[in-house]
């Protein structure tokens, strides 16, 4: 069984009784030796998610070797996390990692703000219990 240690970070938003959008990115690091650079980056985003429009919560997770990371991101709706993801320190990130490591990336909808709930289907994806979704 694949074992994730995870850190979650509230956001700034504020959660309605509705959907949110959740964003899932699986990054398998080639090299150990950018382990180290990959997390640092993944650390910054974290201190900041407070102040990011729309961010509901984040978590930060690694498995294995911790070459794996993986970021779990819980959104007001699709058009925040498209909002972020053209941020000028997001394509710092994409520019500065882009050969460092293969990323997979999914999205889906969860019924509410439930970390539990939300966790669980991140999990589902990531260990292929749900076959559909690709993983590492």
């Amino acid at each position: 069984m694949t074992r994730f240690v995870r850190f979650w970070k509230d956001g700034g938003g504020a959660a309605g009784d509705g959907p949110v959008h959740v964003s899932m990115n699986d990054y398998l690091v080639h090299r150990f030796r950018d382990v180290p650079r990959v997390a640092r980056a993944g650390l910054r985003f974290r201190r900041a998610w407070p102040e990011t429009e729309g961010a509901l919560g984040l978590w930060l997770a690694t498995a294995g070797d911790g070459r794996r990371q993986i970021s779990v991101s819980v959104w007001r709706e699709p058009a925040d996390l498209k909002l972020f993801v053209h941020s000028p320190s997001h394509r710092q990130v994409v520019r500065d990692f882009r050969d460092a490591g293969a990323l997979i990336t999914t999205a889906w909808t969860a019924e509410r703000l439930d970390r539990r709930l939300i966790w669980g289907q991140a999990v589902e994806r990531l260990t292929g219990a749900l076959p559909e979704a690709r993983h590492h």
